[in-house]
């Protein structure tokens, strides 16, 4: 029996991925309505593709689409006087990349065959649950041209802290593998060499020498074993990113670590107001917004403060009490949601908090770039002067033997 691949809505509004068999495409669809399953992608599954996917469909293999760039073309085309249907086409036509055109492709025919746009751009990598929202918002207030602006803005800004990031460490990276090279010349060419001088000596041989010769005999004797270390942790790291556990372990762990873990924070909660703000714009129930707007972060902790907020919301409590009372805001921005929910302004004021821990974000990033390659300069610095001084030692050591 056949077998179809399907995303589909769950009853709380989650998205769902599987298989189901069928024989035709059709009673597929009708199986997962009577399983409170609302597709909005079902395809015929061939040779089992859906079901031995690869633990991690991000790993870069195949060129994802520059949602920035996407966004950005769209809200220009939208207010431009284009329907969403043919904005999207005049993008597909425009991309000259194969794979990123049919998966463009798609999403122009799930919006051409009745589909909403939340449902059609959630087909596509990198696009969550909180996304959807703003586009379905977009879509019913008439504001399309508008949130696709700020989309852009959102993707535009992420990808540029990225770039940032990545140029920051591309030198250290590099002298990391010079030194590591350096150190495999040493192991099996420099150490080999002066072993015999150590050999019917009373003299041991200096602790440098005894880890590069190991080192050595290692490289030499069992150079399978760093490929094989490289692979064990990359398949540790696949294993352990389909483990909601581990990952929830992780996610934890990452958001202690002192100047890295505030920074994470700041930009989900950022994301989070900027999300709040521009669903309640559109016309959102405070109650919808709440519970979408936790779709921002993939973090369990902060995840949980956000539904946390949202239940004192549901039984009554204000807004800046909730979020006062979850203790994952700082005192400025409780103070402007505090502002905005006495004056009514909830979506302006909002919006200004998001941008306000965005800049502070920002200026905080700068600074840590701007240290961060002196810093990991100056500590390779000192670890290949150590190994230079261990050498030198180990030269040394060698004129005493010859003295005595």
């Amino acid at each position: 029996m056949p077998a179809f691949a399907y995303r589909a809505y769950l009853a709380d509004g989650a998205t769902e991925v599987g298989v189901v068999d069928a024989p035709s495409r059709q009673e597929a669809a009708r199986r997962l309505a009577q399983q409170g399953r609302r597709p909005f992608y079902l395809t015929q599954d061939k040779a089992g593709s859906a079901r031995l996917r690869w633990p991690s469909a991000g790993l870069g293999l195949t060129k994802r689409i520059d949602l920035g760039h996407l966004f950005a073309e769209l809200s220009v085309l939208l207010n431009a006087g284009f329907t969403i249907d043919r904005a999207l086409g005049a993008v597909v036509s425009g991309e000259a990349n194969v794979a990123r055109r049919k998966q463009l492709q798609a999403v122009l025919d799930i919006t051409t065959g009745g589909r909403s746009i939340a449902e059609a751009f959630l087909t596509l990598p990198g696009i969550s649950g909180d996304v959807a929202a703003l586009l379905a918002s977009g879509e019913r207030s008439g504001k399309m041209a508008f949130i696709c602006q700020r989309l852009a803005e959102t993707f535009e800004a992420k990808a540029k802290r990225r770039a940032a990031v990545v140029g920051a460490l591309t030198y250290p990276a590099f002298l990391l593998v010079v030194m590591f090279g350096a150190l495999i010349v040493l192991a099996t060419v420099l150490v080999p060499a002066l072993e015999p001088i150590f050999e019917g000596s009373s003299a041991p041989r200096p602790l440098t020498m005894r880890m590069l010769s190991a080192l050595g005999t290692v490289f030499t004797g069992y150079p399978f074993v760093f490929p094989l270390i490289a692979l064990a942790g990359l398949l540790t790291f696949l294993l352990a990113s389909r483990s909601s556990a581990a990952r929830n372990a992780l996610s934890t762990r990452l958001l202690k670590i002192p100047l890295f873990g505030p920074l994470i924070t700041n930009a989900v909660l950022a994301r989070y107001l900027e999300t709040l703000s521009l669903l309640l714009g559109n016309g959102v129930t405070m109650s919808e917004a709440l519970r979408l707007a936790t779709n921002v972060s993939e973090h369990a902790s902060l995840k949980t403060s956000f539904t946390a907020i949202e239940e004192e919301v549901a039984n009554g409590a204000r807004l800046h009490v909730a979020a006062a009372k979850a203790g994952i805001f700082d005192d400025p921005t409780l103070s402007l949601i505090s502002l905005g929910d006495d004056a009514n302004a909830l979506p302006v004021v909002l919006d200004r908090a998001s941008k306000m821990l965005q800049s502070a974000l920002a200026r905080r990033i700068d600074t840590l770039l701007k240290l961060l390659t002196p810093a990991l300069t100056i500590s390779l610095g000192l670890l290949v002067g150590s190994l230079v001084v261990s050498v030198m030692t180990t030269i040394l050591s060698i004129n005493d033997l010859a003295l005595q």
